[in-house]
């Protein structure tokens, strides 16, 4: 090992260095996200869309988020863009919703990322 590697390892020791912060999993509008997609009851992708964009928008202002009422438009815009991109990432190699399930019920990890996703939506509620 290169002297440089043996004092950086004498300064911050393995055990010490904290593992890196996955933001996805306490992003909110992630979590919303994820609720909506694995309780899936709309009819078309942009009922999908609108409905995780207004339930993240009653999250901010449970949190007592103020946002001025001309930049709600653009602020619900950019998340229902954002939403869009989320979906095609997760849908990526599936043509619709059904696929998707159908892909993870054969995978089996249906059930558990359900749960762990309303965990994250009830911390994140309730």
């Amino acid at each position: 090992m290169s002297k440089f590697f043996q004092n950086l390892e004498r300064r911050f020791p393995r055990r010490r260095r904290k593992k890196a912060f996955s933001v996805r999993k306490s992003d909110p509008l992630f979590i919303i996200f994820e609720r909506h997609l694995y309780d899936f009851n709309y009819e078309s992708r942009e009922l999908f869309v609108k409905g995780v964009v207004d339930a993240y928008v009653s999250h901010l202002a449970k949190q007592k988020v103020v946002v001025p009422p001309a930049w709600r438009q653009h602020l619900e815009q950019s998340i229902a863009e954002e939403v869009s991109d989320m979906l095609v990432r997760r849908l990526y190699g599936c043509l619709n919703v059904e696929e998707l399930k159908k892909k993870e019920k054969q995978e089996a990890t249906l059930p558990s990322t359900r749960r762990e996703a309303r965990k994250r939506y009830q911390k994140l509620v309730g």
